[in-house]
């Protein structure tokens, strides 16, 4: 009787969550990635793509081309001789690195277009690139300094690792207010309340719309489990990485949905259980290394969000 109920339970529970995605599967004007996105990961998927003809794909949308070189040639890549055009950035930094710049600004950009044409007065879009980019830049130095997971991929991990709360703020804006009051009222955090309120969750939103947008599979799964990693799965190091710099980012700075919080104070209710065993002296020192850190965030917030 018992584990029969149980299974009921457990049945009724995924039906809900797939009633719940399926919201998000009838988004009528939700935007597409630009055709850039596509057409590189198609190039990169064949193995006689040379940087040549990569760069002449990606200098087609010179806006992409003007930040990827800002970007490349900023205090956060630290290279010494300045970087001028698409082909040097690919010859020093390997392709994949230009593929995962690609993803990531083409992305920002999208989810931009979304927060200017869908008013949403709670959900401060600023705000959240503050947040983004700081989890970004974190998680590509804690992956350089540690060796674990790969730099460039756990960066594009931490800037899209919370989109699915965007997507989830412009569209389904009552449910995401529901969230927030839940939070507030019983001093929860964003992703505590979304599990009390909600069939899903920011992570599994995020995962979704990823693959809607054929954002490569190994990013798509670490945005999935950024919040719970499964030791042994492909995706466990970045996303042990992305969840580290995540609970870092928001006990420095004001947690951006959930005002309860005291900045500089390491809150550990922030981090997944094995990302505390595995990052805890680094978490623990965090005072001695992150005012370097800082300065590397700072610059990138300019590169993202100044126009």
């Amino acid at each position: 009787m018992n584990s029969g109920t149980q299974k009921l339970k457990a049945s009724s529970t995924d039906e809900e969550k797939k009633k719940f995605l399926k919201k998000f599967q009838n988004i009528k004007d939700l935007p597409s990635l630009p055709v850039i996105v596509a057409k590189v990961n198609q190039m990169l998927d064949n193995p006689y793509t040379t940087i040549d003809s990569l760069s002449a794909v990606i200098e087609k949308d010179q806006a992409i081309v003007f930040k990827m070189l800002r970007l490349v040639n900023s205090a956060f890549f630290g290279f010494r001789e300045k970087i001028s055009n698409t082909n040097e950035a690919a010859i020093i930094l390997g392709l994949d690195a230009i593929r995962n710049i690609v993803i990531s600004l083409s992305t920002f950009n999208t989810l931009n277009r979304i927060s200017s044409k869908n008013p949403c007065d709670i959900f401060k879009i600023k705000d959240f690139w503050n947040h983004s980019v700081g989890v970004a830049v974190l998680s590509k130095y804690l992956a350089d300094k540690n060796r674990i997971g790969d730099p460039e991929k756990c960066f594009v991990a931490g800037l899209l690792h919370d989109m699915g709360k965007l997507i989830l703020a412009y569209y389904f804006t009552d449910d995401f207010k529901k969230i927030l009051d839940l939070a507030k009222k019983e001093d929860l955090l964003f992703r505590e309340a979304e599990e009390k309120a909600m069939p899903g969750g920011h992570h599994e939103i995020g995962y979704y719309i990823s693959q809607k947008w054929d954002i490569p599979t190994h990013l798509a799964n670490t945005i999935y489990s950024h919040h719970s990693m499964q030791i042994g799965s492909s995706t466990y190091e970045d996303s042990l990485i992305v969840n580290t710099a995540d609970g870092i980012i928001n006990s420095y700075y004001v947690d951006f949905l959930n005002n309860n919080t005291r900045p500089g104070t390491i809150a550990y209710r922030y981090f997944d259980k094995k990302a505390r065993e595995r990052m805890q002296p680094w978490i623990e020192s965090s005072s001695k290394w992150f005012p370097e850190v800082e300065q590397l965030i700072n610059e990138a917030r300019k590169l993202f969000l100044e126009k």
